[in-house]
C-alpha cells in the first residue's frame, strides 16, 4: 500500500520544510489559516457562498485546538498558497476547543453530510451550478476525513495536489 502511495505523488516536487510544518501545526487552526486565502464560513452563509461561486470550492471543517484539525489546516495552508485564484477555500469552525459536541456533529451531518471532524469537502463548482441532493445542502464531489501525519505529510500533500489538478480543476 505504501509503495503505491509513494509512486505517483512524487512526480511533482514541492519544497516543504518539515520543521516549519511541525511548528505551524502547533498553533490553533484559526492562527494557522490567518493570512491565507481561507475565508471563514458559517451556517448563515454556507449555501450562498458555496452555491454561487464560479470556481471549485474546498471547505475545511475543524475544531480549533484539535491535533488532527491543526495538521489538516497546515496542509490546507500549503494548498491555499498553491491553488489561490483557482479554488475558493473556506474554513468552518465547528468548535473553539479540541472536541466537537455530539449535537453539533449531528447538526453538521444533517446539514452538510459531515460525519466527523476534521473534514474536507471538495465541490467541483467551476460552472457556477451545484447539484442539490436535498434543499438544505449542496452535495460535495468528495468528502475526505483522513488527516496527514507529519511522517507522510509530503506524500499526502502531493497526492491531494494531484487529485485537485486531475479531478477538480479539469
Amino acid at each position: 500500500l505504501i509503495a503505491g502511495c509513494l509512486a505517483a505523488p512524487f512526480a511533482r516536487a514541492v519544497e516543504i520544510d518539515m520543521s516549519e510544518v511541525r511548528r505551524i501545526a502547533q498553533q490553533p487552526v484559526h492562527q494557522i489559516l490567518h493570512g491565507t486565502s481561507f475565508i471563514d464560513i458559517s451556517d448563515s452563509d454556507y449555501l450562498q457562498k458555496v452555491d454561487t461561486g464560479t470556481r471549485p470550492v474546498i471547505v475545511v471543517f475543524y475544531a480549533d485546538k484539535d491535533e488532527k484539525s491543526r495538521l489538516l489546516a497546515t496542509l490546507g495552508r500549503y494548498l491555499a498558497t498553491d491553488f489561490s485564484g483557482k479554488i475558493t477555500f473556506y474554513a468552518y469552525r465547528a468548535s473553539n476547543g479540541a472536541q466537537v459536541g455530539k449535537k453539533t456533529l449531528q447538526r453538521l451531518q444533517k446539514s452538510y453530510g459531515v460525519k466527523q471532524i476534521p473534514a474536507t469537502l471538495f465541490y467541483d463548482n467551476d460552472k457556477g451550478k451545484m447539484e442539490l441532493e436535498r434543499t438544505n445542502y449542496a452535495v460535495p464531489t468528495l468528502a475526505e476525513y483522513r488527516t496527514p501525519s507529519t511522517f507522510f505529510f509530503k506524500v499526502y500533500y502531493n497526492t491531494i495536489s494531484d487529485y485537485i489538478n486531475k479531478n477538480i480543476l479539469d
